[in-house]
């Protein structure tokens, strides 16, 4: 009988330890266990790409921020006009202070600003800033020439306003910010602890407490969330999704994110100096098929997601073996009697680059090449830069976030433009209509009128083929059912809000 007792509480207790129909421990109230994908080397938001870290976690803040409906709205600047062609004054929001009680001042902003530009070049290349100089309750900045993507550049977590008073030798790992959430204790890759900013300017915080963990990969992070070690969870895979779908301890959270998934074709010197084959292939390929086969993701056939509001030209290359049997011939390519396309009696063979992890995806790209009669060399990378190394290739993997900061001018120069180097303009497209159109697209100060460039600059793209679009993977954060007033982003670098709750 004691035995029978003593395995009953052994059980009983492992239940409690592991939860019971999957939705694991219940999780205290007002704490929140949430888990990440990727932690930057350092919590500094002028370092690399670390400040990212902190707008998702709910520490920092910067002047501008990106609602989820893709719209600019004030954060810690309450207002901002421009005043001339290369002058910008920002109104900086009053009764603001740091999560140590300092107040948070125009001087401070500024300090703040300088610091990121001079720790950062990507910094000193987003602004152009001459000068910033405080005007009462405003900064003004001055740029170097007129600077459109002004706006956009401010709301990159780059420019997270730091307190720059206070202890700068701790800034990697405990910096002093304004977010809802004081970062106490940073382990590097593995853990960030955090309590209420009892300071913050906008209402009181959801939360107590919050506790951040790193879970690069994607099974073990789903893991934790089924067993209960986490309450919410950045990131899910289409192989997880079974774990939470249509449980009612589970709530998905998603959206079509901004960035797309694409194959680049080689122009450089080789056969993709044609168009009419970078179209007949555009055309091969079935997006609505790999979306599927890849899962979390929706069809593309154009260079912006539907998650922005821009850029859309009502032209979407879908899969039509006709009109890319046609293309092929306008090419000169033929099929032979084996299906498969040849020229001049050569056969069609492509090396096909990747470098990523998206194993399913590339399989199916090749797969969908090979039934359409072209030939493909498999080769894989350790990044696009080093294609060389493999001896150059025909179609390159790639995925871009096509409006970082709500902004498409940076992609559109970065990859597209004739300007740039090998290194971001990997397809090594040239064109001069389209490097006039983003000419005049860095100094197009007026909303309207740059819609109007990013439109045109969609136009040429959807007519120069210089990619082909194919997917657009979705955004997707995934809790227990017990968190509540979760909002999810396009931009996947915002996460925890103010609003949050743990019931």
């Amino acid at each position: 009988m004691k035995r029978i007792f003593t395995a009953i509480f052994l059980i009983c207790s492992l239940l409690a330890f592991t939860g019971c129909g999957g939705g694991g421990m219940k999780s205290k109230a007002g704490h929140l266990n949430l888990a990440l994908w990727w932690f930057g080397e350092t919590l500094d938001p002028a370092h690399a790409w670390d400040g990212w870290t902190l707008t998702r976690i709910g520490a920092g803040e910067t002047l501008v921020a990106v609602n989820e409906h893709m719209e600019f709205v004030p954060q810690l600047a309450d207002k901002w006009e421009h005043i001339n062609a290369t002058t910008w004054r920002f109104h900086i929001r009053p009764n603001v202070k740091f999560q140590d009680g300092t107040p948070m001042t125009p001087e401070l902003v500024k300090a703040s600003l300088e610091r990121t530009m001079q720790e950062n070049d990507r910094a000193k290349k987003a602004l152009h800033a001459k000068e910033i100089r405080v005007d009462g309750e405003n900064i003004v900045i001055e740029t170097e020439e007129p600077n459109a993507s002004l706006i956009s550049a401010l709301s990159d977590p780059l420019f997270i306003i730091v307190n720059t008073q206070a202890d700068m030798s701790k800034v990697a790992s405990t910096p002093v910010l304004t977010g809802p959430y004081t970062i106490t204790e940073w382990k590097k890759g593995s853990e960030i602890q955090m309590k209420r900013n009892e300071h913050y300017w906008d209402g009181k915080p959801g939360l107590d407490t919050v506790t951040v963990k790193l879970f690069e990969d994607d099974t073990s992070r789903a893991m934790a969330l089924q067993s209960g070690e986490i309450d919410l969870m950045q990131r899910m895979t289409e192989a997880n999704r079974s774990l939470f779908a249509d449980k009612p301890d589970y709530t998905i959270y998603e959206t079509t994110g901004v960035r797309v998934f694409m194959v680049t074709p080689y122009q450089g010197d080789g056969i993709f100096t044609d168009k009419n084959l970078r179209k007949a292939l555009a055309y091969m390929l079935d997006n609505d098929a790999l979306a599927k086969s890849y899962g979390n993701s929706v069809a593309a056939g154009e260079p912006f997601p539907p998650s922005v509001p821009y850029g859309h030209t009502g032209q979407k290359v879908t899969y039509d073996p006709a009109k890319s049997e046609a293309l092929f011939a306008a090419a000169g390519w033929k099929k032979n009697a084996q299906g498969m396309y040849e020229k001049d009696g050569k056969p069609l063979t492509l090396r096909f680059a990747t470098w990523g992890t998206k194993t399913t995806l590339y399989e199916a790209i090749e797969s969908q090449l090979r039934a359409g009669g072209i030939d493909v060399k498999m080769v894989h990378v350790q990044e696009p830069d080093k294609v060389d190394e493999v001896g150059g290739f025909d179609l390159l993997e790639e995925d871009w976030s096509v409006a970082t900061t709500n902004d498409p001018y940076p992609w559109l120069r970065g990859m597209l433009y004739s300007k740039s180097g090998k290194n971001t303009n990997h397809s090594r497209y040239a064109s001069p209509a389209f490097d006039a159109i983003i000419d005049e697209m860095a100094t197009a100060l007026d909303p309207a009128q740059k819609d109007a460039l990013v439109m045109k600059a969609a136009q040429q793209i959807m007519e120069d083929q210089p990619s082909i679009y194919l997917i657009v993977p979705t955004t997707t954060v995934v809790g227990k059912s017990n968190v509540k007033n979760v909002k999810i982003f396009p931009l996947d670098y915002y996460l925890l809000t103010k609003d949050i709750t743990v019931e």
